[in-house]
Formats: C-alpha cells, sequence, structure tokens
C-alpha cells in the first residue's frame, strides 16, 4: 500500500510524514495553489527526504520539458499530472507519469486509453473555475472500487485520518493521497494530523493484507 502526502512545504512535515511511514511526499509545482513550493523551499524538502521516501512532483497541464526539468533538479520519482496531458507526455517522460481523474460519475474513471500498468489517480471534481488539483472533495468510493477491481489506483479526495481507514477497506486501492484534511489552513500542514493520517492508512493496509492470507 502507497500512502502519500501532497502539498508538502517544509522539511518538518515531511520529516514527520516519513518518520510515520509515508511512502511518497508531494510537492505542488503550481503557482495559483497556497500549497505552491517555491524552488528554496523544494530543495529543503529534497534535502530532508534524502531517499528515506519517493517524491512526486504535482503539476497541472504542463509541457514535457517542464517534468523532465523537475524531475532531474528535486530527484523525482514521478509526476502527478492533474488538467490536460501533453501528447507523447506519458511516453516522453524521464520519469512516471501519473494521470489524475476528476470522477463526476460512475463511468467517468472507465480509462481505456490508458495502459492497466498506469497508475491512475482517483479525484474529485473541482468547484467551478478552482484549480483541477487538490480539491478536497470525495470521490463515492463505490465507484472508485469498480476500478480498483481492473486496474491499480491512488485513492485521492478529501481522505483524513478519521476515513481513510474505511476507503481502503471499501476501495482497495493501490495506494491513498491526502491533503487538505491535514491542514491547519490551506496550505500550512499539521505534522500530528499528517502522523496520524499515515499510522491509520498503515494499519488499515495490515487488516487488509491479514484478510487476504
Amino acid at each position: 500500500m502507497i500512502v502519500k502526502v501532497c502539498g508538502v512545504r517544509t522539511p518538518e512535515v515531511a520529516d514527520a510524514a516519513i518518520e510515520s511511514g509515508a511512502d511518497w511526499i508531494g510537492l505542488m509545482f503550481v503557482r495559483a495553489s497556497p500549497r505552491w513550493v517555491d524552488d528554496e523551499a523544494a530543495l529543503a524538502v529534497v534535502h530532508e527526504v534524502r531517499g528515506r521516501a519517493d517524491l512526486v512532483g504535482v503539476f497541472v497541464s504542463p509541457s514535457l520539458t517542464t517534468c523532465d526539468d523537475a524531475a532531474a533538479r528535486y530527484r523525482l520519482a514521478a509526476v502527478q499530472v492533474h488538467g490536460d496531458l501533453e501528447p507523447g507526455l506519458a511516453d516522453g517522460c524521464s520519469v512516471p507519469v501519473i494521470p489524475v481523474i476528476n470522477v463526476d460519475s460512475r463511468t467517468a474513471a472507465c480509462t481505456i486509453d490508458w495502459s492497466p500498468d498506469v497508475l491512475l489517480m482517483l479525484d474529485g471534481v473541482p468547484n467551478p473555475g478552482g484549480l483541477p488539483g487538490g480539491t478536497g472533495h470525495p470521490v463515492p468510493l463505490e465507484w472508485a472500487a469498480d476500478v480498483a477491481r481492473h486496474r491499480r489506483v491512488l485513492l485521492a479526495g478529501g481522505l483524513g485520518p478519521e476515513d481513510v481507514a474505511h476507503a481502503i477497506a471499501t476501495v482497495r486501492p493501490e495506494g491513498v493521497d491526502a491533503s487538505s484534511r491535514l491542514e491547519r489552513r490551506p496550505g500550512e500542514k499539521d505534522p500530528e494530523l499528517v502522523r496520524e493520517f499515515v499510522r491509520a492508512a498503515r494499519d488499515a493496509a495490515a487488516r487488509l493484507h491479514s484478510v487476504a492470507l
């Protein structure tokens, strides 16, 4: 089970996530987002992580050059792409691309255009005029479960410490991702909420594994 904490802006939060068992740390490279990191902040997080977890860059409709440059500078293991994907981005990028599907109907996540090997993120629908990334809106779990039965998915959309266990048990995703519900205010993560989320996800994944055995 992949546990991802997204929108990390400080070494303190990165350390709290990793020490609790997070696998992936998300860096937001979208200037309009309250979770945006500039170069200095991103490099500080990279230095703190130092190979203890994978770093994922988050973009909206980026170019291939933007993704490749960021992957090299910030040692990204993957890029998470909201909005439109430039033709050739998925095949040409130097690191794996995680496309994000904003699920607005039960059939919206039926993504026959993507290889079954591609890890897809399922996220909620943004507010009108809002950013496509980090909506904080939940995806109906039964819809997500339909997709997860057939392919690898990373479940996002308003997950927090209180409901991530239920989401994991219902959907059985490849991984889970949280951001907005781990914050004191937009863009400011609460290290204790981060720890609670990661531990709850880890415990739920362990229970699921024991049942499968």
